[in-house]
């Protein structure tokens, strides 16, 4: 019988599993969206990875043309991006899923809700997620600590709960997850679903060198350095790349092919495996684990 997990997240996308292929940037672009999205889970990208127009409308027909389930995209609300002119390209594309970054969800709310579609900014804090619901959001990406790229300073088993309690809107956890175990985990702090980004770049799919992909797989937690160094904003990147970089100034702007950013569930990422199978194996993983918990339970008396 085919595997199926029921939570509010897949019942508000039509999906198989609740889980989200991180929109990375300069990592994933189409040929990973698709792999996730047909494996069951979510596809995403992050608008910046198609800075004209053009490339954005020819990604999302490739997009179309590969698959007709659900996708996602991650939209920079800042005066840098073009976003009015992408959000239009995306909703005539059909896209349901709308993770906003750096600006007011409200700029862009109405019109997503008017198309059929969900918008859940990435929060770090409860101010942050307060304001966002008070804006009409529909749910919220929770970034914990440890996450790839941009996040948090607060774990994920601390942040979540504490987000689905003081809000009482969806939350989806991001940061540190990789595994059907830590999927569970997530799910039974009350997440209606997790993002995976880490794991699926030492993946054929990911938009990256060999060399960033082996980094990956090599790394361990304590490779993870949190620095607001590279971007001015507290991230996680390899510190490997970082010191690469740092010792050859000479890169310039060329330094961002060979900065790499992922989070500390570099811990599960031992080998390069297809986006589909990590997706399929996280939810199987998960169907065991959840069967394991239900039989430590002991009802006496």
């Amino acid at each position: 019988m085919p595997l199926r997990i029921k939570t509010l997240l897949t019942d508000m996308f039509g999906l198989e599993y609740p889980i989200i292929g991180a929109p990375m940037f300069l990592v994933s672009y189409e040929t990973l969206t698709i792999a996730v999205s047909e494996a069951g889970g979510l596809g995403a990208f992050p608008l910046p990875n198609y800075r004209e127009t053009d490339d954005l409308k020819k990604a999302l027909k490739n997009i179309r043309q590969a698959t007709e389930k659900p996708i996602g995209v991650n939209i920079h609300l800042s005066g840098r991006f073009e976003w009015k002119k992408q959000l239009a390209l995306c909703l005539d594309a059909g896209v349901q899923f709308f993770i906003t970054s750096l600006g007011d969800p409200r700029l862009v709310t109405d019109d997503i809700h008017a198309n059929g579609g969900k918008v859940f900014p990435d929060v770090v804090s409860l101010k942050h997620a307060l304001k966002a619901r008070d804006g009409g959001v529909d749910g919220l990406v929770a970034v914990g600590a440890g996450a790839g790229g941009h996040g948090g300073t607060i774990p994920i088993p601390v942040l979540v709960p504490y987000l689905v309690d003081k809000v009482q809107i969806p939350v989806i956890a991001a940061g540190g997850i990789s595994s059907g175990g830590q999927m569970a985990a997530a799910l039974a702090l009350g997440a209606c679903g997790v993002i995976v980004g880490t794991r699926l770049i030492a993946t054929p799919e990911a938009g990256v060198t060999k060399a960033y992909k082996k980094a990956v797989i090599d790394s361990g937690p304590a490779d993870i350095v949190y620095s607001n160094r590279i971007t001015g904003n507290w991230a996680n990147w390899i510190k490997q790349s970082i010191e690469r970089v740092e010792a050859t100034p000479e890169l310039g702007s060329k330094k961002w092919l060979d900065i790499w950013s992922a989070g500390q569930s570099v811990a599960q990422a031992e080998d390069i495996r297809p986006a589909g199978d990590i997706v399929r194996e996280m939810a199987a993983s998960y169907a065991k684990v959840s069967k394991n918990l239900q039989n430590t339970i002991v009802l006496e008396g």
